[in-house]
């Protein structure tokens, strides 16, 4: 017989059975199995990688070395070079001593993965570069010997990797003298010139190799067009006259052609040993340069004859085209007007204009539409017209290539031309 106590532990088994297969029953008919619905957690988005380009960062990375100041020694260390030269193919060799103080320079870096930048303080004692712990920089040699180069010296990351140099901010000592209300000897206030010795900074995108971008290769040759172009439109609208074909705005003189002084940057910034080795290589490494710094770019190269900015414009030949085209209105400051791009450029075009008017005056009209005009013109740019007449003469005479009588530095530049020429190198 079944006590009393298990008889109710069975009939609350039974009734809770009964329940649970009702709940199963209803929840089949109200939610199908199909269509059981099950709750999951969702993850967190990823956030979308904000698009940058170069040029955005060299703009960010201006920021972040404007108040940085840098350490410049008082005595200079020497160090030595190696100077690779072509004359008329013959390749020679030497070795070239330099003297330089040693100073802190200020990188910024850019991580070509992530976007990011930072900045790290390098030195340079001598030829010597001294990193911080935990990177490996060094300064690249290029083709011409030519490893330290100021603020347009060529760096490679090899550590951290995805790494490269996109600006360096560069302190070049000067000395400056100022005038000073002085007391001598003799306890009277004279003025005297005193010698003051003051840091310049100079923040530049220098060229390598990890900047040679399509992008910045096609900005680049976009900036000289766009250049030349304004340079024009100047000449146009303060109606500067050709002394060439008189008569004529110069803008309107078709034998100029934008093509001309299109090339004129792109010869002038350039080694002639590396530009024969590899003259596509050297083209793009102007038109990066000019990418990525634009107005600033060349703007404080002067070479050992005074020749200075984008386009080497000398003291002498600038002033007597300034004073020839008055109506043109050049920068009177020499070298305001040699970094001034649009500026050198406008001088640039009447000097081919100029020397123009004196072709014609000393070989006929007919000299204004010879197809080797533009030649004849970047020669006498580059050396002195007389030579170029020496060397028309010669050729008249039957002497071969017209540029035979040419020194031979305007023989490397002529060679350079026909290079981007036939090249289509623009």
């Amino acid at each position: 017989m079944i006590s009393k106590f298990k008889f109710i532990v069975i009939v609350i088994f039974i009734v809770m059975s009964a329940s649970i297969a009702v709940f199963k029953f209803v929840q089949a008919q109200i939610l199908p199995s199909s269509k059981i619905i099950e709750y999951q957690s969702t993850p967190t988005p990823s956030p979308t990688p904000i698009p940058w380009t170069i040029f955005d960062k060299i703009s960010e990375g201006k920021k972040l070395l404007e108040h940085i100041a840098l350490f410049v020694g008082l005595k200079d260390i020497p160090y030595t070079e190696k100077r690779v030269s072509n004359s008329n193919g013959k390749i020679s060799i030497t070795d070239r001593t330099i003297k330089d103080p040693e100073r802190q320079i200020a990188l910024v870096l850019l991580n070509t993965q992530t976007g990011e930048l930072s900045k790290i303080i390098v030195t340079k004692r001598g030829g010597e570069l001294i990193v911080p712990e935990g990177y490996e920089i060094e300064v690249i040699e290029r083709a011409s010997g030519i490893r330290w180069n100021y603020w347009a010296t060529q760096y490679k990351v090899s550590r951290p990797e995805n790494t490269i140099v996109i600006l360096n901010k560069w302190p070049e000592p000067k000395n400056v003298t100022v005038r000073k209300v002085v007391t001598n000897s003799k306890g009277k206030k004279v003025t005297v010139n005193q010698t003051n010795r003051q840091i310049e900074y100079i923040t530049y995108s220098a060229y390598n190799d990890d900047l040679r971008r399509p992008e910045l290769v096609a900005k680049g040759g976009e900036y000289i067009k766009a250049t030349v172009e304004s340079a024009y439109q100047k000449l146009k609208e303060r109606n500067v006259q050709s002394r060439a074909l008189p008569g004529k705005n110069i803008s309107e003189v078709s034998q100029l052609k934008t093509t001309f002084f299109e090339k004129i940057p792109l010869m002038e910034q350039t080694d002639l040993g590396e530009f024969l080795l590899d003259a596509e290589h050297m083209t793009d490494r102007v038109k990066v340069v000019l990418a990525t710094n634009e107005i600033e770019a060349f703007a404080k190269t002067c070479n050992r004859v005074s020749a200075c900015g984008w386009i080497q414009f000398t003291p002498g030949t600038y002033s007597a085209i300034r004073k020839s085209y008055s109506k043109a209105r050049l920068e009177p400051d020499f070298v305001k007007g040699a970094a001034d791009h649009t500026n050198s450029m406008m001088a640039a075009i009447l000097l081919y204009d100029y020397n123009l008017s004196n072709l014609i005056k000393n070989h006929g009209i007919k000299i204004a539409d010879d197809p080797r005009l533009e030649e004849y013109l970047a020669a006498a740019y580059n050396g002195s017209p007389k030579w170029v007449d020496k060397s028309l003469k010669a050729v008249i005479a039957g002497a071969g290539d017209w540029i035979g009588h040419l020194k031979n530095e305007t023989k490397g530049f002529i060679a350079k031309l026909r290079l981007i020429r036939d090249n289509n190198l623009l």
